[in-house]
């Protein structure tokens, strides 16, 4: 494994962020991207979003060249979300082209954050139960690193994720995206720099 390459995995739920809100949750991730640019590694960052169609396109980017999505500044109105589903399937993608890279050439460590508002309620093929267990392997036996942003600490709970890696959204007058991903990013930092 290629200790000085890292990859940094997203499964966002953009598509739910309140109109109002979106500048703030760009202007968020900005500065968690230049946070962690920061850190003397060879940065690699995946990302899915869960209302995006069925589609999962896993691209492989270095952070220097990451491209944040566009926010719209409406909700979809459908309050759907395929948490389940779309990270469970990333996390089998990721897998797989994993196998598939030389052991020489692969990152040392693997960070995934989901980042959820709300609850999962649109999932056909994945179960909280289902996906719990995936995370526990890829933690337990492959030493990936999990971190949560949501606003309902349930989800915290299903999926199995500790408390000291859960960042809970506090709907605050003003800003909802500042402190989670300044948060995230004093996290991540610190991993990378072990």
């Amino acid at each position: 494994m290629r200790d000085d390459l890292k990859q940094l995995l997203f499964a966002f739920d953009y598509a739910l962020i309140e109109p109002g809100h979106a500048d703030e949750a760009a202007k968020a991730m900005r500065n968690f991207v230049s946070a962690v640019k920061k850190v003397d590694k060879e940065i690699n960052v995946s990302a899915i979003s869960f209302n995006e169609g069925d589609e999962i396109k896993i691209i492989n980017t270095p952070i220097e060249k990451v491209r944040l999505p566009r926010f719209d500044n409406e909700k979809n109105g459908t309050g759907a979300c395929s948490m389940l589903d779309k990270t469970s399937k990333m996390m089998d993608d990721i897998g797989i082209r994993l196998t598939n890279t030389p052991e020489e050439e692969r990152p040392s460590k693997i960070i995934l954050t989901i980042i959820v508002f709300g609850r999962d309620n649109a999932s056909k093929n994945c179960t909280y139960d289902r996906l719990r267990e995936m995370i526990a392997l890829q933690r337990d036996v492959y030493k990936w690193q999990f971190y949560l942003i949501t606003d309902f600490s349930i989800n915290m709970e299903k999926l199995g994720i500790a408390e000291d890696d859960t960042i809970i959204i506090k709907h605050v007058k003003g800003d909802w995206f500042r402190q989670p991903f300044e948060e995230l990013s004093e996290k991540i930092v610190a991993l990378l720099q072990q």
